[in-house]
């Protein structure tokens, strides 16, 4: 009888085994584009909607997929390497010293190899935009505000100094980094910047345009020094109040199932100003501009509640219904 790590050792590399599986049928996806006629923008979109994935774990399948080279794709099938080796070894290595590389990998420690990938990465980058990079994410939760940077030098001395002036004298070095993020925020405080702050009535949180929740204390303390505006009902054209509250309530991302685009955004109306629609919050959705060019141009239509649970109708008239099960034998 096996051992429990033995057992444990033998379904790692089954779940390999399955990823590799499940790559090379995404990259068959690619290839025969089979998915499209469905709406989608893209592969990843398509397959966040249909398997109910997160976009992020979407785009991440497919750029594997596309990646999947027959030395890494069988290695990663046979077990033989992990998960997060093969990520690395996608960007580190190409199809010509794919061997080389399989080869070397026990002298390589996990870590060692993704900062590899890493520093490839960043090698890449200064080619494209001189290395110089701003990028920002929300946690899963939406309670923080995560992000990264890349600057000059040069100007990477002019923003420590400023936060260094900022963080108080006798800040004890374990509490550096909490200190330094306050002085952030205090160093954006203090530039001409405004914020308007959005309060969804259904519940005791506010929902910021910038995406992330916070409590009904934190809103009555940020309406301190914002502006305070009323959405109702206006005329066809669609307020910078009205554009905030919709996408406050759409998250700041096109609703088409599966998109999840939260730049070049435009607000579309469920019923069209033509045939009477109004434009106020409940006619209103937020659509990237391919999707809005599908109903207004594909025939696409929307119908029932605005927002991410709207129902979306094909040019037949027949409701369109992206998400599939599969149940599978396990016995």
């Amino acid at each position: 009888m096996c051992s429990v790590r033995t057992a444990a050792d033998e379904a790692h590399a089954r779940y390999s085994a399955a990823r590799s599986n499940l790559l090379r049928a995404v990259a068959g996806l690619l290839s025969s584009e089979e998915w499209r006629g469905d709406g989608a923008a893209n592969l990843a979109g398509w397959l966040a909607a249909r398997w109910q994935i997160s976009g992020r774990n979407a785009r991440e399948l497919v750029r594997d997929a596309e990646a999947l080279r027959p030395e890494l794709r069988d290695a990663l099938s046979a077990g033989s390497i992990s998960i997060d080796q093969f990520k690395a070894l996608t960007v580190v290595s190409d199809e010509d010293n794919d061997s080389a590389w399989l080869e070397a990998l026990p002298f390589w420690s996990i870590s060692e190899l993704e900062r590899e990938a890493r520093k490839t990465i960043a090698r890449e980058l200064e080619k494209t935009d001189d290395g110089v990079y701003l990028r920002t994410e929300h946690t899963r939760d939406e309670r923080y505000l995560r992000g990264e940077f890349q600057l000059r030098p040069e100007d990477g001395a002019v923003l420590i100094a400023a936060l260094d002036a900022r963080v108080p004298k006798g800040t004890a070095l374990r509490d550096w980094d909490r200190a330094s993020a306050l002085a952030l925020v205090e160093l954006a405080k203090g530039s001409d910047a405004s914020s308007t702050v959005v309060v969804s009535l259904d519940d005791d949180l506010a929902a910021l345009s910038s995406k992330g929740y916070v409590g009904a204390e934190t809103v009555r303390r940020l309406s301190c020094d914002a502006r305070v505006q009323a959405v109702t009902r206006t005329s066809r054209t669609v307020s910078p109040a009205m554009r905030r509250a919709v996408e406050v309530r759409d998250h700041g991302e096109c609703v088409f199932p599966g998109c999840g685009l939260d730049r070049y955004l435009e607000c579309h109306h469920i019923l069209p100003v033509a045939r009477g629609g109004p434009t106020e919050l409940a006619n209103l959705v937020l659509l990237c501009w391919k999707h809005h060019k599908l109903v207004h141009e594909g025939r696409w239509a929307m119908t029932g509640e605005a927002g991410t649970h709207a129902t979306w109708l094909r040019p037949d008239g027949s409701p369109f219904e992206p998400r599939v099960r599969v149940s599978l034998d396990t016995s």
